[in-house]
């Protein structure tokens, strides 16, 4: 509860702002992260970012991932998408019953899955699997989406990806509210999620 308030307060202080700034929050998907590049709107390259450092190429499985446009209109000549590959609770159970049935080896939980069937050698076997894909940011660009955090992620909804819900908050107490609404409705939603993450949201503010 009060994480809220020292992170408002903590951005207020390191950017030296006479009130709290306009702050966003999302959701945080219990996924697997990858990073998917177009130049001139085509999907050329996809990885696994495990630690932040660049992971496995694993494009021709990514290209199997319905999610995932082959090709965008109205981007950036270069732009890099970062989200999460996941799979839903319900085709997870699915998925886990017929491997079961099948007398093969069942997953612990969707993350692992979706991990297992992202690296994958033989692409066949990833199309196979439910998987899905969030956006929640970017890497490379060759010019700005937006000015701000919520703007840039609209914009990414408008080119085709799907992302998982972000809001808008004036001061903690919204933030909070937010934070509890999204927690409190974990359950009903249809993947699993590890948290809720807050970003300022004007993007000049975020860079200094």
């Amino acid at each position: 509860g009060n994480d809220a308030g020292a992170f408002v307060q903590s951005v207020r202080r390191l950017l030296n702002l006479a009130s709290p700034p306009v702050i966003t929050a999302e959701p945080k998907i219990d996924g697997l992260s990858a990073s998917l590049r177009y130049e001139d709107g085509k999907f050329v390259q996809g990885a696994t970012r495990g630690d932040g450092r660049v992971g496995e190429d694993v494009t021709a499985n990514l290209r199997t991932i319905a999610d995932i446009p082959q090709t965008i209109k109205g981007a950036p000549p270069v732009l890099e998408v970062r989200g999460e590959v996941y799979m839903e609770k319900a085709a997870f159970a699915k998925m886990n019953a017929k491997l079961e049935a099948e007398g093969k080896q069942t997953y612990v939980n969707p993350r692992n899955s979706a991990a297992g069937a992202l690296r994958q050698l033989d692409a066949k076997i990833t199309a196979s699997r439910p998987l899905r894909f969030f956006a929640h940011g970017w890497g490379e660009l060759s010019e700005p989406l937006a000015e701000t955090q919520y703007e840039a992620m609209q914009r990414l909804a408008k080119l085709g990806f799907p992302i998982a819900g972000i809001k808008r908050a004036k001061s903690a107490d919204e933030l909070l509210a937010i934070y509890v609404e999204i927690l409190s409705g974990r359950r009903k939603l249809d993947y699993e999620i590890d948290g809720v993450v807050y970003k300022v949201d004007s993007l000049a503010l975020l860079q200094r």
